[in-house]
Order: C-alpha cells, then sequence, then structure tokens
C-alpha cells in the first residue's frame, strides 16, 4: 500500500479541496431548491395547483424557516383557500423580516378571512390603517347588513347614522309618460288619463336615520333589533306627495358555529304628506352561513299583512323567500347575488285581480378603488303576474320592473362617507295605465355612530 506523505504544502492543498468540495455541494443544494420553486411555478402556470402544493408539501418540514420557500407555500396556500396554512407560512416570514409589508399585509387578511378580531386589533396600528379596504368593504349597508359593529368581539353593540341627501327625482308619483296617448281598443270605451296620474318632476331633500343593535344575552341567544325612520321634502309642486316611512324590528338570534338564526317581529309605517298609506306588520326569519371571513349565504322569509287605509279592497298578506351568497373579494371588493319569489294574496276574495305572483334576481356589487373610494352597483328583475283578468281593459296584468343602480362611495374621514348615485327605474306592463319610468339622482352625506 503506498504511504501518502504529509508536508506543509500537501495539508493546505488538501484543506482547500475539502473546501471547494463543501461549497460545491452546498452551491448544488441551492440549484437543487431553486429547481424545486421553479418547478411548482411552472405547474402553478399550467393550472396543476394541487401538484404544485404537494411538492411544496413535502418539503415543508425540512424548508420551513427559508424565506423565498416560505414565500411560495404562503402565496399558493392562499390561492387554494387554505388559509391557516397560509398564515403559518407568512408568520414564519415575518419572524425574518418583521418590516415585510407584503408579509404585513398578507397577515391582516387572512386574519380577516379567518374571522379572527383578536388577531386583528394585535397588530400595528400602521397595518390595520393598511387593511382598511377589507373592514369598509364588509360595512358597507348598500350590500352587506349585520347587527355587529366591526370588531365588536362577541359583545352587545348599537350603532346607528344620521343620513341627509339632495337630489332630484323625475317621476316623483310613479305616473304615466306625459307624452304617451292612451290606446283606445275595439270593445272599450273611451278612456282619459287622469293629468295627477301623469309623471312629475321635483327636487328634493332627505334626512334618515338608521340603528341597529344586538344585545348578548348568553354566548349562543341574543336580542336583535333595527329603525329606520326616513322622510323626503319635495318642491311646491309635489309636496303633496312627500313620502316618509318608518320601520322597525325586533327579535331573537341563535348562533351555532358557522349558523346563526333570526326570527323578528316587524312594523312598516308608509304615508305622503303625512297621512298614511299604508301600514304593515308580520314576521321575518333569517339564516346566514358565513363560510368564512370571505363568503357569506343568507336567506329569508317572511310574511306581511299589508293595510291600506281608506281602501281595504287593496288589503294583501305579502309572502315572500329568498337566499342570496355574497363574496369578499382579498382586495375588499365585494360581488352578491340574490334571488327571490313569493305572492301578495288579497284578504277579500273578489279582489284577486289586484294580487299577484312575484319572482326576482339581484346582481351587483362594489370594487374598492383605494381604502376610501368605492365604485358600486347593482342591477335587479321582478317580474308580477296578477291572479285575475283587469276588469276594465278585459286582460291579465303582467308587470317586469328593471332597475340599475350606479354610485360612488367615499369615506373622507372615520365615521363620514359621502356617496353619489344614480337609479334607473323603467316598469313595462300589459295594462296600459302602469308602465312608467324614473331616473333618480342623489348626493347623501352619512354620519355613522
Amino acid at each position: 500500500m503506498r504511504q501518502t506523505k504529509w508536508t506543509p504544502g500537501g495539508v493546505w492543498h488538501w484543506l482547500g479541496t475539502v473546501v471547494l468540495g463543501a461549497a460545491g455541494l452546498a452551491g448544488a443544494g441551492g440549484v437543487l431548491a431553486d429547481e424545486l420553486l421553479e418547478r411548482t411555478q411552472a405547474l402553478q402556470r399550467q393550472g396543476a395547483f394541487e401538484e404544485a402544493f404537494a411538492m411544496l408539501d413535502a418539503q415543508e418540514p425540512v424548508r420551513a424557516g427559508d424565506l423565498a420557500f416560505d414565500q411560495a407555500i404562503a402565496a399558493l396556500a392562499e390561492t387554494m383557500g387554505l388559509y391557516t396554512r397560509a398564515l403559518l407560512a407568512w408568520e414564519r416570514v415575518l419572524q425574518l423580516r418583521p418590516d415585510d409589508l407584503q408579509a404585513q399585509d398578507a397577515q391582516a387578511r387572512l386574519l380577516q378571512i379567518l374571522g379572527d378580531g383578536h388577531g386583528l386589533q394585535a397588530l400595528p396600528e400602521a397595518v390595520r390603517q393598511r387593511s382598511v379596504a377589507v373592514d369598509a368593504a364588509r360595512s358597507i349597508d348598500q350590500h352587506l347588513y349585520s347587527y355587529d359593529r366591526p370588531g365588536y368581539g362577541g359583545r352587545s353593540t348599537l350603532y346607528g347614522s344620521v343620513d341627509f341627501g339632495v337630489g332630484r327625482d323625475s317621476n316623483v308619483n310613479a305616473g304615466l309618460d306625459s307624452g304617451m296617448v292612451p290606446p283606445q281598443w275595439p270593445g272599450l270605451p273611451a278612456w282619459t288619463v287622469d293629468p295627477e296620474a301623469r309623471e312629475r318632476a321635483s327636487n328634493h331633500v332627505s334626512l334618515a336615520l338608521n340603528l341597529r343593535g344586538r344585545h348578548v344575552l348568553t354566548p349562543q341567544w341574543s336580542m336583535v333589533g333595527g329603525l329606520h325612520l326616513a322622510g323626503r321634502h319635495y318642491s311646491a309642486a309635489a309636496e303633496r306627495l312627500e313620502p316618509s316611512e318608518a320601520d322597525g324590528h325586533l327579535g331573537l338570534a341563535l348562533r351555532s358555529n358557522r349558523h346563526e338564526w333570526i326570527v323578528t317581529a316587524r312594523g312598516i309605517h308608509e304615508a305622503r304628506d303625512g297621512s298614511q298609506v299604508r301600514g304593515s306588520v308580520g314576521v321575518q326569519g333569517e339564516w346566514v352561513y358565513r363560510m368564512d371571513g370571505l363568503r357569506q349565504w343568507g336567506g329569508f322569509i317572511q310574511s306581511l299583512d299589508m293595510r291600506y287605509p281608506g281602501q281595504r279592497v287593496r288589503d294583501v298578506r305579502r309572502t315572500v323567500a329568498g337566499l342570496s351568497h355574497a363574496l369578499v373579494l382579498r382586495n375588499g371588493s365585494i360581488v352578491y347575488l340574490a334571488g327571490h319569489a313569493g305572492e301578495e294574496a288579497p284578504r277579500l276574495a273578489a279582489a284577486t285581480d289586484l294580487g299577484h305572483r312575484l319572482a326576482g334576481v339581484r346582481l351587483g356589487g362594489q370594487w374598492m378603488l383605494d381604502p376610501r373610494w368605492a365604485a358600486f352597483g347593482s342591477i335587479d328583475v321582478e317580474r308580477r303576474r296578477f291572479g285575475a283578468v283587469d276588469p276594465f281593459f278585459s286582460r291579465q296584468r303582467k308587470d317586469t320592473q328593471w332597475r340599475l343602480v350606479l354610485g360612488l362611495s367615499w369615506i373622507p374621514a372615520p365615521g363620514w362617507r359621502i356617496t353619489p348615485q344614480v337609479e334607473w327605474t323603467e316598469v313595462d306592463s300589459s295594462v296600459p295605465i302602469f308602465p312608467y319610468q324614473r331616473k333618480q339622482v342623489s348626493l347623501t352625506v352619512r354620519r355613522e355612530f
């Protein structure tokens, strides 16, 4: 066997070889690691998210704490809806880089998705301020209604708002087009339209008060209620048509995990020029299923007795049920879809022509432009089929109503909201005295408290 002769130069040569070899192995490991991330990114571009996640998941016990790896698995886990896994990975990123803005914002977003209010409150103020888009979107009551203040933490809560608005209404009385010529049909006596039934336009000033709250009785049971008071002042030409409304409800709510069931008694008083034109009393049941902080299903069924003072022939029982789904996107925007169906059954058997069956659908949403500005809109349609032939026009009445709403929401300061809005309504009817068009333009300033 050959004997190795050790010399000082040979020792240094051997040590250099070992060091270079170790560095080469480390470099090869880095290349392999980079190849893993590149491979999973390529799979994601191909839509193979599950395969990509399986590859990262297998390496997490070994590579957890590697900045690039944690960022990759966190982003992929959130894309796949694995919010808890994503949150854990972003928290590891923050342990290495506490000032990483992407990781901070992701942590706030995921805590919001998971409904962890206490975790959100523990975040630095600057981080919570940047995540206001999600909070603002979820509290916009044009879309999602809640009895709870954001961050209420399971306690009793009461909140409200005062709205002051100005605007113009092209058809305050939902009347016929002023230029429409009444059609004359064979077999019918000649008829004309009362000038009072023609459309009438007016500027207006409006004021409204809204209150909603929850009183917690036990961790599962609570009392809930709400009150809405509103009035509108028209110019002199339409002041006899000035509407006012009082709408209140009170009831019990039961929470069980992600489900909530609510039953309330409701009363509504509607008036024109200070005189009641309709009163409604009844009950309403609601179901809410919060899948997570971003997705929510809802359903309702309502039964109301609607009475018309001085016109008892118009009294009906209105029964309507509906289902809705709302989705909050990761930038705080909202998309929702709702449908409903029911009927208004006359109290008098001889008034079947005044009762109808109805069905409708609504699609809407709100897009966050930045944390304080959002654009919103909705479109809905409702079809109504009446129960008998109209006694004068000798034809069955069928109505189709379209409604489009577009607007902006601006939050200039906490507790304040300014909302310019345009609303179009059009009703088409088989009976010629019921079609109308209406456009409303308004600017509303809201103070929340």
